[in-house]
This record gives structure tokens, sequence and C-alpha cells, in this order.
């Protein structure tokens, strides 16, 4: 299943597998001024390549290592051997030499198994920066959803390709490797950064990504906070996704447990410990001891009269907003 959408000079190529006729999950390459932005998976890449028949390709770029990113990429480079190919440099062993024992099996039968690419190259040799005839996009590292991931800005019309880093929708199910305090801290910075065209894996391209992206953040906070909520309660990991996410969504049975709420409510617990590191049952210092706070960075504050010896937990009605 392919869907292929231009958006002024951007071209979006949405590529998903069907089951029963519905698409099971979207991910997405983007084509501007001679740059492609990810390969799709293996199994779509004989569409890609005919998406791409009519404009040049002489640079590619990988946001992250992931079946669904850099699928494609062997097949693509064949097409275009001349295309310089780039990635975030803990990217590169994974896609000159992918693993098949670190590639889920759902991932090999619905994506296809990446094939060895070595012509790719780190970031760091071009200075972050991809250069076409008319356009430059600067690389952005938003570590969380994958250590390797990458966003790229381009910043005159302040066009901005996230990646996997925001999805649209709820958050029902995450794998484990994932961050929370990274994506959240990723999606500040992109935030930061005021794009007015947001361009993400998913293909649904948003014209209004600023309220999106502090939306999400807000969400992912706010659940969060219920999560610290519940363990203050006692709830077990499988309670907490009853009563905050209703149930196991089907990603769970369709990736084989890869994905599942369980692992956003622990994702969601390690974000907690960061900020506080006694809420998982630590005894605290003594009140004479414990001088410092550890505090959400958004919760500082300029004034100093604050009293920084506050008892724990931090106040995550602050941290929300």
């Amino acid at each position: 299943m392919m869907h292929i959408e231009q958006h002024g000079p951007v071209l979006a190529i949405r590529m998903s597998r069907s089951f029963f006729g519905r698409p099971f999950w979207w991910t997405t390459a983007y084509w501007v001024d001679g740059i492609l932005i990810d390969t799709g998976p293996r199994f779509a890449v004989g569409g890609l390549l005919q998406a791409l028949s009519k404009v040049e390709v002489n640079h590619i770029v990988l946001t992250h290592s992931h079946a669904d990113q850099i699928g494609g990429l062997a097949q693509v480079h064949e097409r275009y051997p001349t295309a310089a190919i780039y990635a975030a440099r803990q990217a590169l062993p994974a896609i000159r030499e992918p693993k098949v024992e670190q590639i889920p099996l759902y991932s090999r039968l619905i994506w296809g198994r990446p094939q060895p690419c070595t012509a790719v190259h780190s970031l760091d040799e071009v200075n972050n920066m991809i250069c076409g005839r008319q356009y430059t996009l600067r690389v952005i590292e938003t570590p969380g959803h994958a250590p390797d991931h990458i966003a790229l800005f381009e910043p005159h019309h302040r066009w901005l390709f996230s990646g996997d880093v925001f999805v649209h929708g709820q958050d029902e199910a995450w794998v484990a490797e994932a961050d929370l305090f990274g994506v959240v801290s990723s999606l500040r910075t992109l935030a930061t950064l005021h794009p007015e065209r947001l361009f993400p894996s998913d293909g649904y391209i948003s014209r209004t990504p600023l309220p999106e992206l502090h939306g999400k953040i807000s969400a992912l906070v706010h659940l969060a906070h219920e999560v610290a909520r519940l363990d203050a309660l006692g709830f077990s990991t499988a309670e907490m996704v009853v009563q905050l996410l209703h149930k196991e969504p089907p990603i769970h049975f369709w990736t084989m447990g890869h994905y599942s709420a369980a692992k956003l409510i622990n994702a969601c617990r390690s974000y907690n410990a960061i900020f506080s590191p006694f809420a998982n049952g630590a005894a605290a210092p003594s009140t004479a001891q414990n001088t410092t706070q550890t505090t959400d960075p958004d919760d500082a504050s300029d004034d100093s009269s604050n009293d920084s010896s506050t008892n724990w937990p931090i106040d995550w009605e602050d941290l929300i907003r």
C-alpha cells in the first residue's frame, strides 16, 4: 500500500503493509531538492523507486537505523550509486551490517530484513548539514525513540522532518529501549525551533506543528505524573495499564509483545526516577543533609529566594504546565 503526496517542493511517499485491506503501520520517505530522507522498508522499495523515477537523488539521509527506515537503502543505493549516504555516527554499525538477532521477528516478517550498505557516512563529515541546490537541511540530535535518532530542519521555510520522535495520536505502547526523558527533551528542542511545517515518519503532515508538539509533551509528562501517583498507591504495572491505557493495544499482538503498554508505563517510571530518585522506595537523606533537590529543568526559577530544600516529591503540576 503506497500513497504519494506533493507538498510544495516536498514529495511524501507513504508506505504500509496491508492486512485484510487495512494498513498496518505507515512509514514515510520524503524527497526534496535531490535529498531523500529515509528509504522505507525493504518490501516497499520497488514502489519507492518508481515514485522517485522522475527526480534526481544526490543525497540520502537516514533518521535512524530501524528496519522501516533503512530497509530499502541497499536497493536505492544500487539505483543511485553516486548519491552520498549519511546517518548519525551511532547508526552506522546497524546500517553497514544489520544483525538478524537484533531485528525482531515481526519486523523481518512485515518490513523485510535490511541488506548491508557499507557506503554510509557519518553526518559529522558534513558538519551536520545536507546541502541541496536550493535548500540546506540542518541536523538535530533527537534521541529517545532510538539512541541514534536525528531530525532535519530547513531554517528558511521552517520545515521539520521529525522522523519517529513525533508521531500523531495518543501513545499507547512503546518498546523497552525507548527513553521517555530523551523523547520529551527532543520534543522540547524541536518546539524551540518554531517549525511551520512538520513532516513526521507517519506521513500525517502538519501545518500547525507547534501546538501539536506542546500537546505531545504535555500528554507524555501527564502520563508520567499519573504513573507516579499510582505507584505511590501501590498499583502494579498491569493495573496501571488498565487504569491509564485501558488495555494492551493491538500493536502488542502484531509485534509479538515488542511494543506494549507495560513498557510505556516502565518508561514513565524511569522518567520519574530522574526527578524523584526516592520515589521507588529508596531512603531519602535526612532533612539536614538534603540541601539540594533534583528537578525537571523546566521547573527551574530565576528567583534565588526559592527554598531549595523542598521535600520530595517534586510539584508535578508545575512540571505539566
